[in-house]
């Protein structure tokens, strides 16, 4: 665990020494400076835990400091030194963020006990927030399926969880990569530290890196504080990157020099910072075609793909949709719901381009079109008017029409558009992709509306 890290501003020059001494012989990483200026000039270029402060210091003032140093490190605990006669301005700096204050002459013993339960409130304060969402991952942490592809795949995911490799899961989109990279995280010794994902394809290009890595205080018109980034906020625990082949190749040298040093920079900050976090990615691409083809850094394919882990899509599992379906009605308000036998014929006949997640949605919207305590074929709207895509059947010997993935790709997508009526965020949300990707999709396959 790295030492606690305090700022002391001082300027009677000799306190400032023996206080410096002291505290450095205490094991605590300490820096000084003789007035509020010189420790801006700190704060703006290193990463604090404590602040210790003098409320008398030329020009500026220790509580004016306080304000400055929250503005632009929000988190950090600020005790400030004050004289007998100006006690009521401490109380006043308590009321704008300071931790504690300590009068003047203080006993060192008691400045150092302060200084630990500033840096515990801190500690705490982190803890917290990140069990807020371990709690509210592990309540979404759901893997299901017994169909032998599928356990060979958990048996795999179980074998490298708790290694610090990074991995690399594949998989047409719906899947369910997200659910095996938390199981990766969840049945790892990293499963009390934070899950975080980042989704490479849902952010503008010009925001990714600032999300990635955060950023400092006017790094960029409305960056008014300064921000951690999600590699920050993974810290000790696991850092998802979704979407990997969305990520734009400027971004790509700086996500290598992270994943081989485990330092970064905020964006506009001078501030090496470092993190220890497993990296797990996931794409539905051809990720070997990607780098042959020049738009992935072949360097950070092989530096992420250590371990691979590829999911099989629903077609290859239909085993196991008696049990979605099951879980997936039992999820909505109208839990009691069945699905007649023509609905699952006619379910077991369609291919799912979409896979789980569109399982999940036509589940939903059978639950909510239905009359009765049976959901009918009907009710899942299958789509089925388009050329090479399986009619809904009444008969479950009825046999399918044959078609390429790529036709039933472009059918489903061309479905998902028009139901969504042409709004390209919604049918982009539907289909569990990207805007971008949906774009290229759209052009691919020459759609029109």
């Amino acid at each position: 665990m790295s030492a606690t890290r305090l700022l002391v501003v001082d300027d009677e020059q000799d306190l400032l020494e023996l206080l410096i001494r002291r505290l450095k012989r205490k094991g605590f990483d300490v820096d000084s400076a003789g007035t509020a200026e010189d420790a801006l000039e700190l704060v703006k270029k290193n990463e604090y835990d404590i602040g210790v402060y003098d409320i008398r210091l030329p020009n500026m003032d220790g509580i004016e400091l306080l304000k400055e140093t929250k503005a632009i490190q929000p988190d950090v605990e600020v005790l400030i030194l004050t004289g007998h006669g100006t006690i009521d301005t401490a109380i006043e700096a308590m009321k704008v963020g300071a931790f504690d204050y300590i009068t003047k002459p203080y006993n060192l013993s008691e400045l150092e006990l302060t200084i630990g339960k500033a840096a515990e409130n801190k500690s705490l304060k982190e803890k917290n927030a990140s069990m807020k969402k371990i709690i509210a991952q592990h309540n979404e942490f759901n893997i299901i399926g017994n169909s032998p592809n599928f356990k060979e795949v958990l048996e795999m995911t179980r074998r490298i969880a708790d290694s610090e490799v990074p991995v690399m899961i594949e998989g047409e989109s719906g899947t369910g990569k997200e659910l095996f990279a938390k199981a990766l995280h969840y049945w790892s010794s990293r499963a009390d530290e934070p899950f975080v994902p980042v989704n490479s394809g849902a952010l503008p290009e010009h925001l990714l890196e600032s999300e990635l890595f955060g950023h400092a205080r006017g790094a960029f018109t409305g960056a008014s504080q300064e921000k951690k980034g999600l590699v920050e906020a993974a810290k000790g625990g696991t850092l998802f990157l979704d979407e990997l082949g969305e990520m734009p190749l400027a971004l790509q040298v700086k996500l290598l020099r992270f994943l081989e040093t485990g330092e970064f920079r905020r964006v506009g900050d001078v501030r090496e910072r470092h993190v220890s976090v497993r990296v797990v990615a996931a794409t539905n691409r051809d990720m070997e075609k990607e780098v042959a083809e020049g738009r992935f850094r072949e360097d950070l394919y092989y530096r992420l793909n250590v371990v691979k882990l590829t999911i099989p899509p629903l077609r290859e599992r239909k085993s196991d949709l008696p049990a979605l379906i099951e879980h997936f009605i039992g999820k909505t308000k109208a839990s009691s719901k069945q699905l007649s036998a023509d609905a699952l014929a006619a379910l077991e006949h369609y291919d799912f381009p979409g896979n789980v997640r569109e399982l999940s949605h036509l589940i939903e919207r059978g639950v909510l079109l239905s009359k009765g305590s049976l959901i009918e074929a009907e009710d899942l709207l299958l789509p089925h008017a388009a050329k090479g895509v399986v009619p809904v059947v009444a008969n479950a010997s009825a046999a399918p029409l044959l078609c390429s993935l790529e036709e039933v790709e472009r059918v489903h997508i061309e479905n998902a558009l028009k139901q969504m009526n042409w709004n390209k965020t919604k049918a982009a949300e539907v289909l569990g992709i990207s805007v971008r990707n949906l774009y290229r999709k759209i052009d691919q396959y020459g759609l029109k509306e």
